[in-house]
């Protein structure tokens, strides 16, 4: 299945060069986080979910050869976008984070 989305109501430039690749990320990143859209209720979980899964595999962006997490503000400046990538409650969500922290673990183990 294809991942679809939707830009028209978010405020950020995506159409700028230097707004593209955070937009990218950020739809690319709505299947990792289990969360297909970004809302005004919801903008700072996004974010929160993004730093944990940053935090386990790192940067999804690099500038310039240097890794660049997302940001609180990447993140509000793209309320309005959404997808069809499939949602994940809380639960699950922290589920998948401890199964990513095993798999870290056990390929440094290896």
């Amino acid at each position: 299945m294809s991942l679809n989305y939707d830009l028209t109501k978010v405020a950020a430039d995506y159409d700028d060069d230097a707004v593209w690749p955070i937009t990218n990320a950020l739809i690319w990143g709505t299947m990792s986080v289990g969360m297909n859209s970004i809302s005004e209720v919801d903008w700072k979980e996004f974010y929160r979910r993004c730093y944990m899964i940053e935090t386990i595999h790192g940067s999804w962006l690099n500038f310039n050869g240097k890794p660049r997490p997302i940001t609180p503000e990447d993140v509000k400046s793209h309320i309005g976008l959404k997808t069809n990538a499939s949602n994940l409650t809380n639960a699950k969500f922290k589920n998948d984070i401890d199964r990513r922290l095993r798999y870290a673990a056990d390929t440094i183990l290896r």
